[in-house]
């Protein structure tokens, strides 16, 4: 009985120690948000690219030279995406900032028609009248008298992420050629006979966050230069742009396309009803085809969260970390699965067995 009741209050003290570490860990990393930054991306950039180095290592590539020859490959989609891409949808862009007030007057009709059929329907709600044109112009001054104050911050600001980008990508090498020593070292925090879990943690964790951001930055990428390439095909103004809208929101499980779907038919909508049909039809009908013919190609069950996982990491995340908590809420939580099932038993079994072994 002695030797039970020690047991769990040692159980307990780890735990209050590792929750303070953790707290003191938060607290910290708010102080330094750039070096942090650094070493995310550099480990978001190691675990995408390391299935890929895997794969290479399995065909007998040297790792060295599967490192050199991933890494060349993601330095070329980087230029084609900032000497092609980017041009193309600045031009597409100063399109559509062009045609700014055709957008707002669309879309005032819509909400005074709306208000319309609504007050028709229920003529006792009384719904006050909506001024969007108004609204959009102050809007707009607002916005280009800010830009214009503030262009010396925004330059600093480009030049600092553009040091991050540059700092995370090397360090991201660095965390590829000396994986195998980093998960070693992680190990050796643990006890002697813990070890031995520690290294299946590491392991799982790895391969399921890897598998999902490669899997993830594949099935988004595919998404959106299909949908840019049908709806530039219909004659859409605008493929590129909800191309690589669609592309981002398609990583943002649940809400992203919905959002994606909605600006869509918003910047269609000058083109006509049957553009703005047929564009709903191709970004729904990829979605669904990456849904149900990409995903499980790709990156299988690697995750094994269930449906109301999903949604609690997705909407969780999105309210605690922004963006980024909205894209990456889903692999955290598998990580946290991981963690729970092998803390389980060393929390609630090990103390039991020791006492019916008394």
């Amino acid at each position: 009985m002695h030797e039970l009741a020690s047991a769990s209050s040692r159980r307990v003290f780890w735990s209050v120690v590792t929750l303070v570490a953790l707290i003191a860990i938060w607290w910290t990393t708010r102080l330094i948000p750039h070096t942090l930054a650094i070493f995310a991306i550099a480990g978001f950039i190691a675990f995408g690219v390391r299935p890929v180095v895997m794969r290479l290592e399995h065909w007998r590539v040297p790792k060295w030279l599967a490192i050199v020859l991933v890494y060349l490959v993601l330095t070329l989609l980087i230029a084609v995406v900032l000497f092609i891409v980017i041009p193309m949808a600045v031009d597409q862009t100063r399109t559509l900032i062009a045609n700014a007030p055709l957008y707002v007057s669309i879309v005032h009709d819509w909400l005074t028609n709306l208000r319309r059929m609504l007050e028709v329907r229920f003529p006792k709600l009384q719904i006050p009248s909506i001024s969007i044109a108004q609204g959009s112009a102050q809007g707009l001054g607002a916005f280009a008298s800010g830009a214009v104050s503030s262009i010396g911050a925004i330059v600093i600001d480009t030049a600092t992420w553009v040091f991050v980008a540059f700092a995370a990508i090397v360090l991201s090498v660095y965390l590829l050629l000396n994986d195998d020593q980093l998960a070693e070292g992680f190990t050796l925090l643990f006890p002697v006979r813990r070890r031995a879990t520690a290294r299946k943690i590491v392991t799982e964790a790895t391969d399921v966050f890897g598998k999902y951001i490669s899997g993830q930055a594949l099935v988004s990428a595919a998404t959106g230069i299909v949908i840019a390439g049908l709806t530039a095909a219909i004659g859409f103004k605008y493929s590129l742009i909800i191309g690589l809208l669609s592309a981002i929101a398609y990583a943002i499980p649940i809400i992203g396309m919905l959002i994606a779907q909605v600006i869509a038919l918003v910047l269609s909508a000058p083109q006509g009803g049957w553009m703005m049909l047929w564009v709903q039809v191709v970004m729904f009908g990829m979605a669904r085809i990456s849904d149900m013919v990409l995903v499980p190609k790709i990156m299988g069950t690697t995750i094994g969260v269930s449906p109301i996982g999903v949604m609690f990491a997705v909407f969780a995340g999105g309210e605690l970390f922004g963006f980024w908590g909205l894209i990456f809420g889903i692999p955290v939580a598998a990580l946290i699965k991981i963690l729970w099932r092998y803390l389980t038993p060393w929390l609630f079994s090990s103390a039991a067995e020791k006492h019916v072994a008394s």
